[in-house]
């Protein structure tokens, strides 16, 4: 399959952490619009958003086969938007422990060998949770928070590293199962 001129194969490992390197730098463009704040954080924001989106969906299209993908795809879909509904970790030990959890049930309920479904959650995460607040935002006239706290920052890599190292750790269960 080619994606432009990109050639990317569910075979290829390179492919999927392609994708997961665009988290890695989206989350990075996030953070620091967090950061800085103000006009600049307008610009970045909506850069770092289209990103995130984009890698999560060449995630998709690039992950390597699983046991039981239609299970994968439900539980990381739940997971996604349990945490982007209902649990919205606020701070970096819960951002990391939520998306661990949710991570590692992923590849354990898809039978990932690779570990790389767990980033499906984190990548699922964004989107609700930009849906979530712009609706909120209009159900409150415009009201959108603008006053992250400090840590938030670093909230959106603790995501990543949270489930991908779980992911990486369920997935050597599922190898070793066999």
């Amino acid at each position: 399959m080619t994606i432009g001129p990109l050639r990317v194969s569910r075979t290829d490992p390179n492919s999927w952490r392609m994708a997961a390197a665009g988290l890695v730098a989206a989350a990075a463009v996030i953070g620091i619009a967090i950061l800085v704040g103000g006009a600049t954080a307008r610009v970045l924001n909506p850069i770092g958003a289209v990103l995130w989106v984009a890698s999560g969906v060449f995630l998709a299209v690039t992950l390597p086969s699983s046991q039981r993908q239609a299970w994968g795809w439900i539980a990381a879909l739940a997971g996604g938007f349990v945490l982007g509904a209902v649990v919205r970790p606020a701070g970096i030990v819960e951002a990391i422990v939520a998306f661990a959890v949710a991570g590692a049930i992923v590849v354990m309920v898809a039978g990932d060998r690779s570990g790389g479904w767990a980033l499906l959650v984190p990548a699922i995460y964004l989107p609700v949770h930009l849906i979530i607040g712009i609706g909120r935002a209009m159900l409150a006239n415009g009201g959108v928070r603008t006053d992250p706290p400090p840590t938030a920052a670093v909230v959106p890599l603790a995501m990543l590293v949270g489930a991908t190292v779980a992911g990486v750790l369920a997935a050597s269960l599922v190898r070793s199962r066999r």
